[in-house]
């Protein structure tokens, strides 16, 4: 079933960016560049900015320098996008809660949870397992482990819920748009809210 859950009103402030949080698998980055196509807005993955930068792949870098490498390099990365405006930004699923740059950006920022059961989540990661955090066999119950431990950092965050276990890419995507028309004083409201595709794109 499809879980939207609207938990904060942004109707007093301009906002700049939308910002994609969740688990990995949730769609950040399918749901991102639909977005993007559709309101006419830049795409932007934090991980793949990191790797842009250190000429690495996620995992090389976790495994050859640490996590404190990679939370220097995300730190960077954030402290970039505080700059900018009309940008889709996907940040990976591994959040960390004391990055002042995470709390500068979510002043200026409509920030969306995708969020997806464990069973679809793993069925997803199956077919893609790239993630270092789940090791070179990805199971159920260590996907509930994860998300267990950072549900509430997501929670702690978000403007908007939306269950993308069975919605399109699409539908995912003008649900957002929908919910940030309602709820975010637009310069041009019409326009945005017009954006439409009929693509059916399976998350």
């Amino acid at each position: 079933m499809m879980d939207i859950n609207s938990t904060q009103d942004h109707t007093t402030q301009q906002i700049k960016n939308i910002v994609l949080i969740g688990f990995m698998g949730s769609g950040k980055t399918v749901v991102g560049r639909c977005l993007a196509r559709m309101m006419d807005f830049e795409f932007v993955d934090t991980d793949e900015e990191i790797e842009d930068v250190t000429g690495l792949p996620i995992a090389r870098l976790l495994k050859k320098y640490g996590e404190t490498r990679f939370r220097s390099e995300e730190e960077l990365v954030l402290k970039k996008l505080l700059k900018r405006s009309g940008l889709i930004i996907a940040i990976g699923g591994n959040l960390n809660m004391e990055n002042r740059n995470l709390e500068l950006l979510k002043e200026g920022s409509f920030f969306v949870l995708l969020k997806a059961e464990p069973e679809v989540l793993y069925q997803r990661l199956r077919r893609k397992n790239t993630r270092p955090l789940l090791g070179g066999n990805p199971t159920i119950d260590r996907v509930k482990q994860l998300l267990s431990e950072r549900e509430n950092r997501y929670e702690l965050l978000a403007d908007y819920f939306l269950n993308t276990s069975d919605v399109t890419v699409d539908e995912a995507a003008e649900m957002i748009i929908k919910e940030y028309n309602k709820n975010i004083l637009l310069e041009d409201e019409e326009g945005v809210s017009e954006f439409r595709s009929n693509r059916e794109n399976k998350i």
